[in-house]
């Protein structure tokens, strides 16, 4: 059982072991005897104290103890250097004898730098310095990189905001060191601070440091304002992630009553593409996939913005782990659900139809039932669900001709998707669809109908109506989103006034519409008057052209008529005597 001591250094607390705490005491003495006697001695023996203290709480932390004892003390001691290794490196001259070579060894320059932003060199932030000794650059040429940045497409402003963001403030003397890649021990403190109070002494002037002053108070404005527009922009960007939240959570309602049945017209489409089952998991798998990024990006802006405790840190575990797990969910049903579209069959019928004078071609609503004359809709529930849910109308219809001494018929092409050709077989032929006939009408099924629990993978019914050359077709507006390779509204906009039905003909080029596009009447000239021109030798002559459909006449004052006959065999130009003289 060892004693264990309180002490403060540097406004930081610490429980010490006994024996420990004498050697830190004798080696805090002979720093003291040793900085003494130096100008400001106060401010490096600060320095020094917040150093050790620093290093205190490191070895605290890794080592996960709450009391220092002798070996962290030791360790201490010789990272810092001991004050009797100092003297006898100062008896050497220039600090480059033996002694310094051995203890105070300098790392290269790139070892130990941390990149931080230095306040003893700046115009805005104290970026460009601290780049400037990261890189072992000067810091005029860094700023002069920014200024080019700026200049040649403005991104130079956003990289310096962010760098100044991310970037800490060397505030102590061994913040600045490290900053340099010089150890903070008791050679570099006192060494550094020699430089800083020779610099000081060397540059101080009444005018300098009222120049240092003002450039310094126009970068503190400037970062004022910087501060300001960073913190709109944040706003800005969380409060979109804030409204990007709300509409997911709304669209997660949303589906959330797609796969329960409750569908309107597509504003709640049924998700019968996944098994109601699996559905569930899977909306909320990839809604927590998305959401939980951009609930930590929203933290992040907010805590930046309003200088928040950063998010505990077995919540950013917990979140994490979350995020994995409803990125494998989200995969893994993506994937399996994707398989399921993979192969694609198709099932032809062929059925023979009546011929008649004139075929009439309507749509037939599966959805409406109509009761001994009254026109009232009536929903059918299947297992709770309305029977749209079981009704596509991925229906197309084509027309196409045949030979007029052949009988009409119609062609049937079911298809579907799914794991593997017999899959997509299967659920081809259960595709419900029929077309029907009467001695007036042939009535196309507005929809067709799938198995009960059946899922959504593609299904199509494509419908060719073979009709012989030179029958008369009418068709109903009810087909016109239906029908393929014709327009429906081109016909239409030929008839004076708006009608429900359009007349076709079928033609040796195919369907055409009945009634003939309006032409459009050109403007003719039947007369011309006459151009005046004046000869080189300054009398007037009169020409006159005439255009006919004997070709074009130009009649001059010398008696003779000019013919210019333009036909497939070319250009012909006759000369001859005018009847008009």
């Amino acid at each position: 059982m060892n004693k264990t001591i309180i002490i403060n250094i540097n406004g930081i607390v610490f429980h010490i072991e006994e024996d420990a705490y004498d050697a830190l005491r004798t080696y805090m003495i002979d720093i003291k005897r040793h900085f003494g006697n130096s100008e400001d001695s106060k401010e490096i023996l600060e320095d020094i104290e917040n150093r050790i203290a620093e290093m205190f709480s490191e070895r605290l932390q890794a080592g996960r103890k709450e009391v220092i004892n002798a070996e962290d003390v030791e360790a201490v001691i010789a990272q810092m250097g001991r004050v009797s290794d100092f003297d006898a490196a100062e008896g050497e001259e220039n600090f480059g004898g033996a002694a310094e070579g051995a203890n105070f060894k300098e790392a290269p320059y790139t070892f130990g730098k941390k990149l931080m932003r230095d306040p003893d060199d700046t115009i805005i932030g104290g970026v460009c310095s601290g780049l400037g000794h990261y890189l072992s650059i000067e810091a005029k040429w860094v700023r002069v990189l920014f200024v080019l940045f700026v200049l040649v497409g403005g991104s130079g402003i956003l990289v310096y905001i962010i760098l100044w963001i991310i970037m800490p403030k060397a505030i102590t003397r061994a913040d600045k060191m490290e900053m340099r890649g010089k150890a903070p021990n008791l050679h570099n403190f006192k060494k550094n601070f020699e430089e800083e109070m020779s610099g000081f002494r060397e540059n101080f002037s009444g005018a300098g440091d009222s120049i240092s002053q003002g450039v310094r108070s126009a970068g503190e404005i400037i970062v004022k304002i910087l501060t300001v527009f960073v913190k709109v922009i944040g706003l800005i960007i969380a409060f979109s992630i804030g409204l990007t939240l709300l509409g997911l959570l709304i669209a997660v309602v949303f589906f959330a009553f797609g796969i329960s049945g409750f569908s309107d017209d597509g504003v709640m489409y049924p998700m019968n593409f996944m098994d109601p089952n699996h559905a569930y998991i899977a909306l909320l798998a990839a809604a927590v996939l998305v959401a939980i990024p951009m609930i930590a990006i929203f933290h992040s802006i907010i805590r930046a913005l309003f200088n928040k405790a950063p998010m505990n840190k077995y919540v950013s575990i917990s979140l994490f782990i979350i995020w994995l797990v409803a990125a494998g969910a989200t995969f893994s049903y993506g994937v399996n659900t994707a398989r399921d579209f993979k192969n694609e069959s198709k099932i032809v019928e062929e059925k023979p139809l009546q011929k008649q004078a004139v075929y009439h071609l309507s749509e037939r609503d599966v959805r409406v039932i109509k009761l001994d004359g009254n026109n009232t809709k009536r929903t059918i529930k299947i297992d709770n669900r309305d029977l749209s849910d079981y009704l596509k109308n991925n229906v197309q219809i084509r027309i196409e001709k045949i030979d007029s001494l052949k009988a009409p018929y119609i062609k049937y092409e079911y298809s579907a998707k799914g794991l593997d050709y017999r899959v997509a077989t299967n659920r081809a032929s259960q595709i419900g669809y029929q077309v029907t006939q009467d001695s007036t009408d042939i009535r196309f099924d507005s929809h067709f109908q799938l198995p009960e629990r059946e899922l959504f993978r593609d299904q199509e019914v494509a419908v060719t109506l073979y009709l012989p050359v030179g029958s008369k077709v009418v068709i109903d507006g009810s087909l016109e989103r239906k029908l393929r390779d014709v327009s429906y509204h081109d016909c239409r906009v030929r008839y004076d006034h708006g009608v429900r039905e359009t007349a076709w003909n079928m033609t040796e080029l195919g369907l055409k519409c009945a009634i003939e596009p309006k032409e459009e009447t050109p403007e003719t000239t039947e007369e011309t008057s006459p151009t005046d021109t004046v000869s080189q030798h300054g009398k007037e002559d009169d020409t006159i052209v005439i255009i006919s459909k004997d070709g074009t006449r130009i009649t001059t004052n010398n008696s003779k008529d000019t013919i210019v006959d333009i036909s497939a065999n070319g250009v012909r130009i006759n000369t001859k005597e005018s009847k008009n003289k």
